[in-house]
């Protein structure tokens, strides 16, 4: 059995093995130190030799030569018994896996100036490395991001070449391994170990792949189901590309790209790729290819940010729309260089600036009410009564005349039992029925009415409140503080922004000043009153130079009373007041404060397109508010009427209608606005970090924008502490800080 350190030879010459520069689950890979450009894969024992044959089949064949991306093997690899051990290749150095570049977050660390033409370049040149792959006769099989690569000037790369598909002489080299992300629909949860792949099942996996690159990072099958859960690998099993104009049952997450932002030959590539009646006439790469290069002569930068390219095709920016939605920038400038964006630009003296005042009146200019209630149908009084209660009314008008008969009967039923020969049963009934008819007690009036219309009433209360509960009034709220919110965290980064200079300056001065006296020993110095036996002393304690007397207590030092320490200072004062910082700065210096405010630029960036993301969706909801304030409520119509006959009916009926209780209005729930306060009120935490008015100065309400009154906190830690507290108060709860 070979190991590491054993001589390696491909084609009698021996190889020098460099550093490791990657493994796997089938072996390791070293670079070379006498054949720049090439790498050894090195088997683990357990594996070498099955793959043996494949190798020396593809070695043989020359597969090589023919895709000069592609890191096929050029030699085979023996030990110094000739055992085979691997082979070698070319090695794709300067490459990150593709993945690395499809995640904005990742992308914007490992490439940061890649803006969408860069995407779809790459994206063009993936389709190409598969045409090349294909024109050799092999099958990729196992499409996966970590065999893509790629690099700082959109050049591609497929690595683990050797587990590709390969017949050669007719005997078959299978890829026996997948990823179910790229396997295709036929294919998915079959064991792969005897299936013969075909460059249509490539072609499934290649369009998942140029999705990804296309549509930052989402994967076309990834969405929403509308029935329930619906597993990744479920829904490639039953075609359900979650873009398609087809009905997959599916819908994109928020935020998302559309088919319709790209040109027709990539709408068409993609629908087919994923059809179930393309199965086997897949857009192959060649086909990719010419929609890619259609794709990138079509892009135009955005005309509100020029950091966004997108198809003139499309009717409007895709990734806007998608940095709206989430509040983070796609693509961002490391450069930092003054750019004008829309109605923002980056200033190097306040980062990303906006007009605040102008988005704070947007926001503020959306009056949004504390509570809503719907208006109440009349009650109609010119109903007639109903039937029954014309029959209620007749039979309490007969009850006088059946007391008369009631008394008559029970008198008679007494006569025939005085008799010489009565019949019992006849005089007992007699009497019975009288007594019922003479003590027969009246109904209340409108009795059966009364108490429908407590139904009804209720009834009415539970649908006014459903309907209530469903205004859009919290919602509306939620986004107004969320935007004033947003408005907030800008600021509080624009102080940060201007404070990067300042505080880096004051670093800086500290360290050369730290430098400057530390070079200055106490036992060269000569100070008044302090002698050699002093300076051992300072010594024992740790006390060497000038900084140590300035940052320490140099009275722990036995012997240094306050005169001595007092001329210690003062020596230590003299050298400061030689100190002269220097202000110029170095690359290095220049660099550092360029990464902090390009990670501040980049936040305040997020912040500008979130808060116009909120002002527009505050916008709607409002107009969405007015119109459900003015809009009919058919069930509350027909639950009136039939209150309205209620009422009538208890008032023909000789009864009183009863008295309806008030039915509340619909508050904004306290939660809607608890995600923003500029302030917690007061006595109930600590106060917020976020950006404040000026002290003593008022300003509108954070949360309504009403004005506001000075107010004294009652309790709570800051019991007796003056603050800006809302007008509307205790409806509304804003407050700021005196």
């Amino acid at each position: 059995m070979s190991s590491v350190t054993d001589k390696l030879f491909a084609d009698g010459r021996e190889l020098k093995l460099s550093n490791r520069v990657g493994k796997g689950g089938e072996g390791e890979v070293f670079s070379l130190v006498d054949i720049p450009g090439h790498a050894v894969k090195r088997y683990f024992p357990q594996i070498a030799g099955d793959r043996e044959t494949k190798i020396r089949a593809m070695v043989g064949s020359r597969v090589s030569a023919s895709a000069t991306t592609v890191a096929f093997p050029e030699h085979v690899v023996t030990d110094g018994r000739g055992k085979f051990v691997g082979f070698m290749m070319r090695l794709v150095d300067k490459h990150k896996e593709i993945h690395e570049l499809q995640t904005p977050s990742s992308r914007q660390k490992h490439f940061p100036k890649a803006d969408y033409r860069f995407l779809v370049r790459v994206a063009l040149n993936v389709a190409r490395v598969f045409a090349q792959v294909h024109s050799t006769g092999c099958v990729v099989g196992d499409i996966n991001q970590r065999g893509i690569l790629v690099s700082d000037s959109a050049t591609v790369a497929l690595i683990d070449a050797d587990s590709f598909q390969f017949i050669h002489n007719g005997e078959r080299h299978l890829c026996v391994v997948g990823v179910p992300e790229y396997t295709p629909p036929e294919l998915q949860g079959k064991s792969l170990k005897d299936i013969v792949r075909t460059k249509d099942h490539d072609a499934f996996g290649l369009a998942v792949c140029i999705f990804q690159i296309l549509c930052m990072d989402r994967h076309p099958f990834s969405g929403r189901f509308r029935a329930g859960d619906m597993p990744l690998e479920k829904a490639i099993s039953e075609f359900r590309f979650v873009y398609s104009g087809r009905n997959t049952g599916m819908e994109p997450p928020p935020g998302s790209v559309k088919l319709s932002d790209f040109p027709p030959y990539v709408r068409m590539n993609f629908e087919e790729a994923f059809a179930p009646d393309h199965v086997g006439k897949r857009p192959n790469p060649e086909m990719w290819v010419k929609s890619l290069e259609e794709l990138e002569q079509s892009l135009r930068p955005c005309s509100k940010n020029r950091l966004h390219h997108f198809s003139r095709l499309a009717q409007d920016c895709p990734w806007c729309r998608m940095e709206a939605t989430y509040g983070r920038p796609l693509f961002v400038n490391p450069d930092i260089d003054p750019i004008i964006v829309g109605d923002s630009k980056v200033d190097d003296s306040k980062g990303w600036v906006i007009d605040v005042a102008a988005l704070l009146a947007a926001v503020n200019n959306c009056t949004i009410p504390t509570s809503v209630s719907i208006a109440l149908p009349p009650i109609d009084q010119t109903l007639p009564p109903s039937a029954e209660a014309q029959q209620q009314k007749n039979s309490q008008g007969l009850l006088p005349f059946l007391r008369i008969a009631g008394l008559g009967i029970a008198a008679f039923g007494v006569f025939t039992f005085t008799l010489k020969h009565p019949s019992l049963l006849l005089s007992f009934g007699l009497i019975g029925f009288g007594l019922f008819l003479l003590f027969k007690k009246a109904e209340e009036k409108g009795a059966v009415f009364v108490a429908r219309h407590f139904q009804t009433w209720s009834k009415i209360k539970s649908a006014v409140q459903a309907i209530q509960a469903k205004a859009p009034l919290d919602k509306a709220q939620k986004t107004k503080s969320e935007a004033l919110a947003a408005i907030e965290q800008y600021q509080t980064l624009s102080k940060s922004y201007e404070k990067v200079r300042i505080e880096y300056n004051g670093k800086r001065q500290k360290e050369q000043l730290e430098t400057y006296l530390s070079g200055f020993p106490l036992r060269r110095a000569s100070i008044p009153k302090l002698r050699t036996s002093d300076f051992a002393a300072m010594a024992s304690y740790n006390f060497h130079t000038a900084f140590d007397v300035k940052t320490r207590n140099v009275q722990q030092v036995q012997g240094i009373g306050p005169v001595k320490e007092a001329n210690l200072k003062a020596w230590v004062r003299g050298l400061e007041a030689k100190f002269q910082y220097n202000p110029n700065y170095t690359a290095e210096d220049q660099a550092k404060i360029r990464a902090q405010q390009a990670e501040i630029v980049t936040k305040q960036k997020g912040q500008d397109d979130r808060i116009k993301s909120l002002i527009v969706q505050l916008q709607a909801e409002v107009k969405a508010l007015e119109s459900w304030r003015t809009q009919n409520h058919p069930e509350l119509l027909t639950l009136f009427r039939e209150l309205s006959q209620l009422e009538c009916d208890i008032s023909a009926a000789g009864g009183t209608v009863p008295a309806k209780d008030t039915i509340a209005p619909h508050s904004v729930n306290a939660n809607t606005t608890s995600g923003y306060r500029s302030t917690p009120f007061w006595g109930a935490g600590p106060t917020s970090t976020s950006a404040q008015p000026a002290r003593g100065v008022s300003s509108p309400c954070p949360i309504c924008g009403s004005t506001m009154n000075l107010r004294t906190a009652r309790r709570g830690y800051r019991q007796g502490s003056k603050f800006w507290g809302c007008t509307r108060f205790p409806k509304c709860r804003g407050t700021r800080p005196y």
